[in-house]
């Protein structure tokens, strides 16, 4: 920030508490002026369910990319390492119980969050860091700067609590085939190894017209069975972390928590369909989380 533009927005204030507002969840992501994806899919849910979140946004894009045009850009490294100290300094972190972080938009950005985390995480024995490594999908390939999936495997999973792929990030995290359900549990306990206390992967191949959840431990294996809709739109994975994290802040089992997760995001594309938005229905989700937290039971088969 420049020093005149820091004389401008700098100005005392009155009257005002002393004591420092809550914060739940610190959420790292990418914000869209239009559409859900990143921070402008997981925040309304998160604010939905009564949860407090500090938004740190990775990029400022018009909408996601596969429209004609994308306006916007992702944060220069340096701005965005500003906002991670700006955080730091409020002393955020050592109130907040959960940190999430999704699309870094850039390898400067994921290198500059892991200096961060590095930084902060001695100070913070009570932050669960909770990762979803983003790094593309099975029909679209990786869409993120190759060098970021280092910085993912090598410096952010060994601090990570949960962790979130899809099958196909399942697979390049660890070099194993994931798509299947078999191998994408193999998989998953070899992430275990690398740190985290639970890997949840999702968009798993099942039975035909199926898609399979998994959430493994190293003591226990569950499964979820939902039905494939015939519906593609960004943010789905960031509203299923979303619900996970505001049902485990309410003091539910992981088991619990996917459950709800699972059944408010299957809701929101049902929601989607139904209106026939080009841009996934997000406000539908902690609604139906909330309502139905038996619709896609777990099964324990480990």
């Amino acid at each position: 920030m420049s020093e005149s533009l820091d004389n401008h927005l700098v100005h005392g204030r009155r009257q005002r508490p002393d004591g420092p507002s809550p914060i739940d969840v610190i959420s790292v992501q990418s914000q869209l002026v239009y559409g859900h994806a990143g921070n402008s899919a997981a925040v309304p849910p998160l604010r939905a369910l009564g949860v407090r979140v500090a938004e740190i946004p990775t990029t400022l894009l018009s909408n996601a990319p596969f429209y004609d045009t994308t306006r916007g850009r992702v944060l220069p490294s340096d701005w965005f390492a500003d906002l991670l100290r700006g955080t730091a300094e409020r002393g955020l972190p050592q109130r907040a119980k959960m940190l999430v972080s999704g699309y870094f938009g850039s390898v400067g950005n994921g290198a500059a969050f892991a200096d961060w985390l590095d930084a902060v995480l001695p100070a913070c024995p009570q932050l669960r860091y909770c990762l979803d490594p983003v790094i593309g999908d099975t029909h679209t390939g990786p869409y993120v700067e190759p060098g970021l999936e280092a910085i993912f495997a090598e410096r952010l999973l060994p601090h990570a609590w949960l962790v979130t792929p899809n099958a196909f990030e399942l697979g390049r995290l660890t070099g194993l085939p994931a798509l299947a359900e078999a191998d994408a549990i193999a998989a998953a306990r070899v992430l275990l190894a690398r740190g985290p206390q639970w890997v949840l992967a999702h968009s798993v191949g099942g039975a035909p017209g199926e898609l399979v959840t998994l959430a493994v431990s190293a003591q226990e294996t569950w499964r979820w069975t939902s039905p494939l809709l015939p519906v593609d739109v960004a943010g789905t994975g960031d509203v299923l972390m979303a619900l996970i994290v505001a049902f485990l802040l309410r003091g539910e089992t992981m088991q619990q928590a996917i459950s709800r997760a699972v059944a408010g995001t299957h809701a929101a594309l049902e929601a989607t369909l139904a209106h026939g938005y080009e841009e996934f229905d997000v406000l539908s989700a902690a609604p139906a989380a909330l309502a139905d937290a038996n619709r896609f039971r777990a099964e324990r088969i480990a």
